[in-house]
């Protein structure tokens, strides 16, 4: 690869970091697919990892695989035995589908996963493992002649990792204001500010136990195993602000 076309794959991924959070769901998916278009990549689907009992749909976040493939794919189960997703459960570290490890011999399902997908042009291909607290994903794209270069697989790993997490936001369902009563998020919003129990029933002109009891019940319906806990939580879904 050119030093000039070496610059542009880092613009570009970068000029995508920047606008990625400005962006909404439709917006964001055409513009991650023209980027991977760039690089020669026709396909592409971003999902959850395998997990017992859950079909390749519900898992998938976007997806961008041809439809005759994705109907074979989930009609003959190739979940269960494609080694794409079954190396990307077991590494953190990007990689291409040829170094998915697999016998020809002896894993002959997985070898027919893999030929069956290059009839439909996925030929070559690149895959982009994410774990997080909450399990795991992979973003994984595919094309006839993709370009593999170490600086343009950069460029898609970082694409690819900001696109994933911008449509994971998206997806997040909306907290609800409801979920706490405007005395609770008043409460949370002092016990954020370093107050105690005391001084926020000084504040509001309550009694303590009443505070007390309102950060029980907050933690309760957040979930939460403590005050602290409690007003982390209701800060990150937007219920308060400091």
């Amino acid at each position: 690869m050119l030093a000039g076309e070496s610059h542009l794959w880092g613009r570009r991924a970068l000029e995508f970091v920047d606008a990625a959070d400005r962006l909404d769901a439709p917006s964001l998916v055409r513009q991650f697919e023209s980027h991977i278009a760039s690089a020669g990549f026709s396909a592409y689907i971003m999902a959850a990892l395998p997990a017992p009992g859950a079909g390749l749909a519900e898992l998938t976040l976007a997806n961008g695989w041809p439809r005759g493939w994705f109907e074979l794919y989930v009609g003959r189960n190739y979940m269960a035995v494609d080694p794409v997703p079954r190396h990307g459960a077991a590494t953190v570290q990007p990689f291409e589908w040829s170094d998915a490890p697999y016998d020809r011999k002896r894993d002959r399902a997985a070898h027919q996963v893999m030929t069956d997908a290059a009839e439909f042009g996925l030929v070559r291909g690149y895959c982009i493992p994410l774990h997080y607290d909450d399990g795991g994903a992979m973003i994984s794209m595919a094309g006839e002649a993709p370009d593999l270069d170490p600086t343009a697989k950069g460029a898609m790993q970082l694409i690819g990792v900001y696109a994933h997490n911008r449509l994971r936001s998206l997806n997040r369902p909306k907290p609800q204001r409801r979920l706490l009563t405007s005395r609770e998020c008043e409460i949370l919003s002092w016990a954020a500010q370093g107050k105690t129990a005391w001084e926020i029933s000084m504040i509001l002109r309550i009694a303590e136990r009443t505070v007390k009891f309102h950060l029980i019940e907050a933690s309760r319906k957040l979930n939460a195993v403590n005050r602290t806990a409690a007003v982390a939580k209701a800060l990150s879904l937007g219920l308060i602000r400091l």
